[in-house]
């Protein structure tokens, strides 16, 4: 099996990160944050580029699939590995969900007498049977996707900029001016930055991957560290300056938090064909990181079987090197998840979105506790093996955990997260008995 290199990393990771999180999610997060919601991505941005870089300082460390889940487990044990890679997985699949879900809203704008539930199995089933590629078909797939919506989210940023300096676009002329414009947005302080903190971290979840990726990239101390730079700057530069110029574009009173901002405005303007256009980038845009989950979702999978943390028939790869058990049980899953557009049609998005996003960040605080003390660790027994180092030791570790913490005990400033909140720790809950459960079950054989 041929390994990755650099452009398909950069690829990739940027097809699992970027989605609905900022094509349809915006919305939410501009209804709660209001004018703040640049800052929110901006900042969020910041604490994301912190956990990457720690990511990928594990990934280089011990090359081993599920690196940060390896290394957590040996830092604080057999029992916190296991919920951290189950935790991994619950979260990627629920993104899975929640990406499937955005697929379906795009693709019903077309045809909305059709349900929602019948769009969200169609392409559930599509995208499982596309992963049972090798690395190098999954990654021409992903390269044309990618580039689809970093493309489209830099038009997006173009038609502002342009607007702004007062040409005219279809019926879209230059704003009023843009203090005046913002005004319009109701302003909740630093609350509503706090309450948007869940959905921002949302949109950029999906950085599992880089240390995923990473094992399977060649001469990856060399490759995967200014990959990785340039894939976390471009994406906080297109978040923020795209929620700036959405911010200062759409009306507050035509914003509507159930659809994507980017329709809204290109609707708005009457631009010919533009909204279907935009609609259809879109859509390809939420495929794309669908695509991307499931092969991060099954690569952990994947990893726990190889630990003997799950089944290990789930360990099994086809003649390419793809665990094939890993794919089809993660799309199965899937599929059971994305049925509950059927039960909760309009609520659907938001709910896993929390909850992908509550398990995310506590991989993420599990990822700047372990960075911190497994580097302390290397240190003192093995410094050669450290052939990247993350900046700002040991205070970057504290600064990314504090602020994940922060957005956690914020949840319930936004309660229609609660939902997800709860069934987050429900998820944490059930992971921890079965690890128990399990564990009681080996003594007893033995």
């Amino acid at each position: 099996m041929k390994p990755f290199n650099k452009r398909d990393y950069i690829v990739m990771a940027m097809g699992n990160i970027i989605g609905s999180g900022i094509f349809l999610a915006s919305s939410l997060v501009i209804t709660v944050a209001g004018v703040w919601a640049p800052l929110a991505y901006l900042l969020g941005g910041l604490v994301m580029m912190m956990e990457v870089s720690f990511i990928i300082e594990l990934a280089i460390a011990n090359p081993v699939p599920g690196s940060f889940k390896v290394c957590a487990q040996e830092v604080f044990g057999d029992w916190w590995g296991y919920v951290n890679g189950w935790m991994f997985w619950s979260s990627g699949v629920l993104g899975m969900a929640s990406e499937v879900t955005a697929c379906a809203i795009f693709t019903r704008l077309w045809l909305p007498h059709l349900p929602l539930w019948l769009f969200s199995l169609l392409f559930s089933v599509a995208i499982t049977l596309l992963n049972f590629n090798d690395l190098k078909g999954l990654s021409k797939i992903e390269l044309g996707l990618s580039i689809t919506k970093v493309v489209t989210l830099a038009a997006f940023i173009l038609f502002g900029v342009l607007l702004t300096a007062g040409f005219s676009i279809g019926h879209a002329t230059q704003p009023r001016g843009l203090l005046q414009v913002f005004g319009q947005y109701s302003s909740h302080g630093v609350i509503g930055l706090l309450g948007s903190m869940l959905l921002i971290f949302f949109a950029y979840t999906g950085t599992g991957i880089m240390g995923m990726a990473a094992t399977e990239t060649e001469k990856p101390e060399s490759t995967v560290p200014p990959a990785a730079k340039f894939v976390t700057l471009t994406i906080v530069t297109l978040y923020t300056l795209s929620a700036f110029f959405v911010v200062a574009l759409l009306p507050a009173s035509r914003l509507d938090p159930k659809s994507s901002p980017f329709v809204q405005l290109l609707t708005i303007f009457q631009i010919p064909y533009a909204g279907n256009i935009v609609n259809f980038i879109l859509l390809t845009a939420a495929l794309s990181a669908l695509n991307s989950q499931v092969y991060s979702a099954s690569r952990m999978l994947f990893s726990l079987s190889t630990n003997r943390q799950a089944p290990q028939i789930v360990a099994y790869q086809s003649s390419k090197g793809v665990p094939v058990v890993a794919v089809a049980i993660s799309g199965i899953v899937l599929l059971i998840t994305a049925m509950l557009s059927y039960i909760l049609p309009e609520k659907i998005f938001i709910y896993t979105v929390s909850a992908s996003g509550f398990l995310a960040l506590v991989n993420w605080l599990s990822v700047s506790l372990t960075q911190y003390y497994y580097r302390k660790k290397m240190l003192i027994a093995t410094p050669d093996k450290l052939k990247y180092k993350a900046p700002g030791y040991p205070y970057l570790s504290w600064i990314c955990f504090a602020a994940v913490l922060i957005a956690i005990i914020s949840i319930p400033i936004y309660p229609d997260q609660l939902p997800g909140l709860y069934s987050g720790c429900a998820l944490l809950i059930i992971i921890s008995g079965a690890y128990f459960v399990t564990r009681a079950a080996t003594r007893t054989q033995r």
